[in-house]
């Protein structure tokens, strides 16, 4: 207790020298937290609006398809959804499940004709309608719990099934608006081709331009009359929780085995290859950034204490003169080390939780990463393993940058150190 009073005391002999060395480390804690904030929050509305807009948190096949099913996509269907979802639809966690059939073809105006790919969903379920005009933040945060944003028009609804939603970028391919009417022609499932008159409900946009470039969606019963089929390609699972992804998989594994079904599991993580790749980029830019910040912080109380030593010499000797042995010098300059490191780590955390929170409710407008067409909007998430990483890494960079300084000072001669001036 002693030790620690004389190294407090010590700490602020010198205040401006303490100041800066504190506040490098209060400006590294505070990065950590807020950069791993910032971080967090991108994995986040990264992987929300991929699961809303379009994988969901689980999909479900027929087996082989994963493997064959994009050369022979109607050789893979399912023909029983209902009874498939009446097994599932019990589990805990479970928020709904829907059907969905997808087709490629050609979308025409009669004058502009564009490739496009077809998604026969239920409006029930994978819809809303956000009016145009909404400001950024309420698009951005729409667009991540929720799905595609309708841009211009309505949503589809199941009283007019001969309607259709154009992403962003084939409407704009098309010259289209909402309203106008439109012709789709695709192959059936049997081989022949089929077209059908239907009109323009609406525009959307999601998080991926390439999906608003080429994705039209539509009524799963005009789909399934278009293609001459009662089938569907997938099972789309939405749990309430993402974190219960891993629990919900078990489940849906033991009912697959119970009921012998035929069918093949994807869940989110497993399909988005992008996710996985960014996800390992910014977690080893973050480490890069975590480095450098701890040898900054190293760099500078290392400079601290190594001053602290040249100065105290004589001091140094006069309590060796006195009794105090080399392991009681090594300890007084390891605990002005650990000093500085729980005080700057401290404020650290409280400046950075503090910055974070307050940064988060104003958001940070960012632009468009790479592969999306709409801006949006940072709001930096207050991570308690970040948070307790900071703390932990401002006394462990302390420590460890007063390890050298300290053996230095506890191995001076008691005859050389009051000598020194």
């Amino acid at each position: 207790m002693i030790t620690l009073t004389i190294a407090l005391r010590n700490i602020f002999r010198h205040k401006t020298r303490s100041l800066i060395t504190l506040s490098t480390i209060i400006f590294g804690c505070t990065a950590i937290i807020f950069a791993g904030g910032f971080f967090e929050d991108v994995f986040y509305k990264m992987r929300e609006s991929y699961i809303h807009s379009h994988t969901g948190h689980f999909q479900i096949f027929r087996k082989g398809y994963w493997e064959k099913g994009n050369s022979q996509p109607y050789n893979y269907l399912i023909d029983n959804p209902d009874e498939i979802i009446s097994h599932l639809q019990a589990i805990p966690g479970i928020k709904f499940i829907t059907s969905r059939l997808q087709f490629s073809g050609l979308i025409s105006t009669g004058e502009n004709t564009v490739s496009c790919i077809g998604m026969g969903i239920d409006p029930g379920y994978e819809n809303q309608d956000i009016p145009a005009g909404a400001n950024l933040r309420k698009m951005s945060d729409a667009m991540t719990l929720e799905g595609p944003v309708i841009i211009q028009g309505k949503a589809l609804t199941k009283n007019n099934p001969y309607t259709v939603m154009l992403g962003k970028g084939l409407a704009s391919s098309l010259g289209i608006t909402a309203g106008d009417p439109l012709i789709i022609l695709t192959h059936t499932t049997g081989g022949s081709i089929n077209a059908l008159d239907v009109t323009a409900q609406g525009i959307f946009m999601t998080s991926s331009k390439e999906y608003d470039d080429h994705f039209l969606r539509l009524s799963l019963v005009t789909a399934k009359k278009l293609l001459h089929t009662d089938s569907v390609q997938s099972l789309v699972i939405m749990l309430d929780k993402t974190e219960d992804t891993a629990g919900v998989k078990k489940a849906l594994a033991r009912v697959f085995q119970d009921k012998k079904l035929d069918l093949e599991l994807k869940s989110w993580d497993e399909i988005s290859d992008f996710y996985r790749h960014t996800v390992n980029l910014f977690n080893r830019l973050f480490l890069i950034l975590k480095l450098v910040i701890a040898i900054i912080v190293i760099l500078s109380i290392f400079n601290t204490m190594n001053m602290a030593v040249l100065e105290r010499t004589d001091e140094i000797g006069t309590i060796m003169a006195l009794g105090t042995k080399k392991r009681g010098v090594l300890s007084l300059f390891m605990h002005e080390g650990l000093g500085l490191g729980i005080i700057g780590g401290s404020f650290g955390v409280a400046i950075g939780t503090a910055l974070t929170h307050c940064i988060a409710r104003i958001g940070i407008t960012m632009p468009p990463p790479p592969g999306a067409s709409m801006p949006w909007v940072s709001e930096p998430r207050i991570v308690l393993t970040t948070v307790v990483f900071a703390f932990m890494t401002s006394i462990l960079t302390a420590l460890v940058s007063s390890l050298y300084p300290a053996y230095s000072a506890s191995r001076l001669e008691i005859a050389d150190c009051l000598r020194h001036k």
